[in-house]
């Protein structure tokens, strides 16, 4: 009995000489069952501007999650956690809002190369879209090459898929070796510049472009009007422009002309939408700021359909140690999970067009994940009504910008708040403070709709 009672007083002064060493924090963060993972880290937020607040506010390694509520408005809440607890609740299996994740690509972040695509299988009944994924991949690895000297092929390529028997649906995610993009926008202006014989494509389908004079008549306008075809009438200098534009028209034919047989090589990116009317296959409108791109096992709210690894895939992770397949596939899916170590090439893409040969509403055809209001911050997705936009309020000597704008897909209106430009077309001066307010119209509202019921631009 002695001896027992000894044991365990010895015991007791073991783990009283460990606490000393080792006391127990005053706030208590559980981990999770491997002791290599991180403390615990998982807070919601109700706003995405207050959880990337509170990010930076971490030490640990964490990252912004949107999760949609499963209800019919699509309302959307934010978490941040670090990736291996996001994981290790994940794949628990429980029927809660992490089975419709999507990971939020932070602005100005380092990202991998992604892309979404989908057609409707009814609307296209001779697609093969397992041999269109596999054409894309050839043409995106063949301008990697080119562009930036980076060897690229079907086994770096992460082929996740999605597709129902209505839809044909897929998330592709580009790994090549020690690679990175500055941010998502690059990312978009690089899958523009290369796609862009297949845009000219849809575009010589439903609208003709602009002729490479009409930008420099913008800053001549009085009251334009953003056509279909994206050019621009009621100008106060029509005669004059005027005189310009058989030769326009002719330099116009030469060049579609010249494109048809490049164009020809990419017609297998052109698709039927459910009206019949031509798009993209790759969908254009998921690289804006701050993009939700639904993860790797989640589906939509209200949807059981997830994104699993496609039949076709032919990427194959490399396991770290404590990591299994299943979870080093689900952190390669992650488009912002890069290292930018020693050696990392870090690409960059400007995109600039010979020719503003896009109006608004091509872009419109082209983008599909654009259908809930959008709202930013001086860029908007569509640069080329952003350029058209300060070349009327950068003149006389004052220097306008671009301070919001909010895209409202349900009208397709897509609307500028601009700052230091107070003229206004309606009252025919510019407007004045009145001494109540700091500014009473210090931002006039440049409303530019490009649907087919009501083109019309104004400001006031």
């Amino acid at each position: 009995m002695k001896r027992k009672w000894e044991e365990r007083v010895k015991k007791v002064e073991e783990l009283a000489s460990y606490y000393e060493r080792n006391p127990l924090p005053t706030v208590y963060k559980p981990r999770l069952s491997k002791p290599l993972q991180p403390s615990r880290v998982w807070k919601i937020f109700c706003r995405q501007a207050d959880a990337f607040r509170f990010v930076k506010t971490c030490k640990e390694d964490v990252h912004v999650f949107a999760l949609e509520r499963n209800t019919q408005n699509g309302q959307r809440f934010y978490l941040v956690t670090t990736y291996q607890e996001l994981w290790y609740y994940y794949t628990k299996g429980y029927k809660t809002s992490l089975m419709h994740c999507y990971e939020v690509i932070p602005e100005k972040d380092a990202c991998k190369l992604y892309f979404d695509l989908e057609f409707y299988k009814a609307a296209n009944p001779g697609a093969d879209g397992k041999d269109m994924v596999a054409k894309l991949i050839e043409l995106v690895s063949q301008k990697l090459k080119e562009l930036y000297d980076v060897n690229c092929s079907a086994r770096d390529v992460l082929n996740l898929d999605s597709s129902t028997d209505e839809k044909f649906s897929r998330h592709l995610i580009f790994l090549p070796c020690k690679t990175v993009f500055k941010d998502n926008i690059h990312v978009g202006n690089f899958v523009r510049t290369i796609l862009q014989p297949a845009i000219r494509l849809v575009g010589s389908n439903v609208a003709a472009p602009i002729a490479e004079g009409g930008a420099g008549y913008t800053s001549q306008c009085s009251a334009p009007t953003v056509e279909l075809d994206g050019s621009l009438t009621n100008l106060t200098a029509v005669e004059d422009a005027s005189k310009g534009w058989p030769a326009i028209a002719d330099q116009r034919k030469e060049t579609e002309t010249s494109h048809h047989g490049e164009n020809s090589e990419f017609s297998f990116l052109i698709v039927n939408n459910k009206e019949g009317d031509k798009q993209l296959f790759v969908d254009l409108g998921v690289y804006t700021r701050n993009r939700n791109f639904r993860m790797y096992k989640s589906s939509k709210a209200g949807k059981n359909v997830i994104l699993t690894i496609a039949e076709d895939n032919k990427f194959v992770p490399n396991c770290e140690e404590n990591v299994s397949l299943e979870e080093a596939y689900f952190l390669s899916s992650l488009v912002c999970n890069v290292r930018c170590e020693d050696g990392t090439k870090i690409l960059s893409s400007n995109f600039v067009e010979e020719e503003i040969k896009m109006s608004a509403f091509l872009r419109s055809k082209t983008t599909r994940s654009t259908r809930e209001p959008m709202e930013g911050y001086q860029e908007s997705p569509y640069p080329e009504i952003d350029c058209f936009v300060r070349s009327l309020i950068n003149k006389d000597g004052v220097q306008g910008g671009i301070r919001q704008w909010n895209y409202f897909s349900g009208e397709e209106i897509l609307v500028y708040d601009i700052s230091g430009y107070r003229w206004c077309e309606n009252i025919g001066r510019a407007h004045r403070s009145n001494n109540i307010m700091s500014s009473i119209a210090s931002e006039d509202m440049f409303v530019f709709s490009f649907h087919r019921g009501g083109r019309s631009y104004g400001n006031r």
